[in-house]
């Protein structure tokens, strides 16, 4: 018989509840390959300890209790006396991270110092040792989520959780055993003996030089990870499915069934009754050009379900609806098609109409002006007058008292929400405060830039810390013409005539204003909200669908342009559902949404 274990040594870590028949196949089998077994386990200052098992299938009646005695304690050891390090699975992980002394209270900060967290962390941080974790196993390094973030690995779905929080890279082999390198993990004790065999594949090949890193590699790496994606855009885009256009349809016509959309698109009966006794809806927008669609169709089914709206922007101004918003030739820098129905040119026409009641909502006196929520001092002012913080704090409560005049905001996006939102520290301060009081924020499109760079102060992390959400993939963002408008200089009254609108006047009225270089996206969304949601969090933008919007608790994120239409049906269904939309859900079709992407 081979034995490709000949003169290696295997240190499995074991604890009460292991799994009878996976010690014994160890036992069994790691002699036959010739490899040198060794159990460990914290001894707890005893000379040895008896280990127990009596769960090893829940479904067969209990008939003898097995006992396995141990006599190694593995803070006496060294994960560099051996060759492979497994972790036995089932509860064994659960008990082998208790923090000594037993019976202790512990704390976050003890969390890593259990003997076998020690022990397993120091054999990951040595890329000669084969390391092997299954089913429950990989609870041995959630404590040390350093040494699981980025590697691909397999588990039991009752420790998915964690190790997804953790960092890791679930992948669902069909083969259920996974290989990263140093690292094998399975499934489950179903698969143990794929998983032995990995485990010794992987010792034999880690002695093999490995060859140096390449630039090619590094090129492929990139190609396959765009094919993937550019494949499932090509599967999931359809030009002609812009079921937003739908919708502003039925808000022209008076037809939109407001309750019977929410059910529709989260399964939520929705309750007006009340509504009326609403607090406004703040909907906060940029005069450095907002997308059309992303205030009309929001403020439209507002209004339609009976809420009232009022319209911010950064200093009281009116709004200024983009031109290519209102113009359905106009082609798309990233998926070269229109992205723009006649039903959303005209309903944002309607709101640009100084004759029709929505029109109300853009006039001057009407606009709340958030350059009334102060800064912060600079700190080159604080250190010469420290007086500053007593007055900016006092400006502050005053300024924040706003929230509690409305019961939701939401930030349109459009590229003006770049220069004109997304790094407003009076905007980040109220918007932690809609926050705070536990009140929706919806952010559309780049308008949840603002939300993303909105950080709890204690912590320093943004609100979004692991939370699911939703923006732009990197295939959404444009490679050139790039840019927003500066200041608009006429009053969009005056392009009235006649009852016509002069769209061509309105458009060369505007002033653009092309940062960046030709070739680079201006800002990368995804890379921000994924770096915001951090651990815990969940990145969701599947490439090409007609939507693309998650609410996670009191937070609705949109990915793009028309993706405001199911973010304000789901800011229906919490705040006014019955019963209320809670947890995680994810919106991509045109259809019921989902609890899981």
């Amino acid at each position: 018989m081979s034995k490709p274990l000949q003169s290696k040594k295997v240190a499995v870590l074991v604890e009460t509840e292991y799994i009878h028949a996976e010690i014994e196949f160890y036992k069994k089998r790691i002699p036959e390959l010739g490899g040198e077994l060794t159990f460990l386990c914290y001894l707890w200052g005893k000379p040895s300890m008896d280990l127990v098992n009596d769960i090893d299938n829940p479904d067969i009646p209990v008939t003898s209790v097995h006992r396995l005695t141990v006599t190694e304690c593995v803070s006496k050891h060294e994960p560099q006396e051996f060759d492979i390090v497994i972790c036995a699975a089932n509860y064994v992980a659960v008990r082998l991270r208790e923090i000594p002394p037993m019976g202790s209270l512990g704390g976050p900060d003890k969390v890593a110092t259990a003997p076998a967290v020690r022990f397993f962390a120091r054999a990951m941080e040595d890329k000669r040792i084969v390391k092997a974790a299954m089913c429950h196993a990989l609870w041995i390094l959630t404590p040390r989520p350093d040494l699981l973030r980025s590697r691909r690995v397999i588990c039991h779905t009752v420790v998915l959780a964690d190790v997804h929080n953790a960092g890791a890279i679930f992948v669902p082999e069909t083969d259920r055993v996974v290989v990263d390198r140093d690292l094998v993990t399975a499934r489950s004790f179903a698969d143990v003996e794929a998983y032995l065999e990995a485990i010794v594949d992987t010792c034999a090949n880690l002695g093999k030089p490995v060859p140096p890193p390449s630039t090619d590699d590094t090129a492929k790496k990139i190609i396959e990870a765009m094919r993937i994606r550019l494949k499932a855009a090509e599967a999931n885009f359809d030009p002609s499915q812009r079921p937003v256009a739908a919708a502003a349809s039925a808000l022209m016509n008076g037809t939109l069934d407001v309750k019977s959309e929410v059910n529709r698109l989260t399964n939520i009966d929705f309750d007006p009754t009340g509504v009326p006794h609403r607090k406004p809806i703040l909907l906060v927008t940029t005069k450095f050009g907002t997308w059309a669609s992303e205030l009309t169709v929001v403020a439209g089914v507002l209004l339609k379900a009976g809420y009232k709206v009022k319209v911010a922007t950064e200093d009281g101004m009116p709004p200024h609806l983009l031109s290519p918003s209102l113009d359905p030739t106009f082609q798309d820098g990233a998926w070269r098609c229109s992205v723009v129905s006649e039903a959303e040119r005209q309903l944002a026409l309607r709101f640009l109409d100084p004759n029709s009641e929505e029109h109300a909502l853009l006039e001057p006196g009407a606009i709340v002006n958030l350059s009334q929520l102060p800064k912060p001092p600079q700190v080159g002012d604080y250190i010469k007058d420290p007086s500053l913080l007593s007055v900016y704090q006092t400006e502050l409560t005053k300024g924040l008292q706003l929230a509690n005049a409305y019961d939701a905001i939401v930030i349109a996006g459009g590229s003006g929400a770049i220069p004109g939102l997304m790094a407003d520290r009076g905007l980040h301060s109220l918007i932690l405060a809609f926050h705070e009081l536990g009140k929706p924020i919806m952010g559309e499109c780049n308008g949840g830039l603002a939300i993303a760079q909105t950080l709890d102060p204690i912590t320093g992390k943004s609100i979004l810390a692991g939370r699911a959400v939703t923006t732009h993939s990197w295939l959404d963002e444009y490679q050139g013409g790039w840019g927003w408008v500066r200041e608009f200089p006429n009053d969009p009254d005056s392009f009235w005539k006649n009852g016509q609108f002069d769209f061509a006047g309105y458009s060369a009225a505007e002033t653009w204003y092309s940062p960046g270089i030709g070739g680079n996206p201006l800002i990368d969304s995804e890379a921000m909200f994924s770096n915001a949601s951090g651990m815990g969090g969940v990145f969701f933008s599947p490439p090409g669908t007609p939507y693309s919007v998650v609410i996670d608790g009191n937070l609705i994120t949109c990915r793009t342009t028309p993706d405001g239409y199911p973010g304000v049906i789901a800011l229906l269904a919490i705040m006014d559902g019955k019963p209320p939309l809670t947890g995680r859900f994810f919106i991509d079709k045109d259809q019921m949404g989902q609890p899981n992407p």
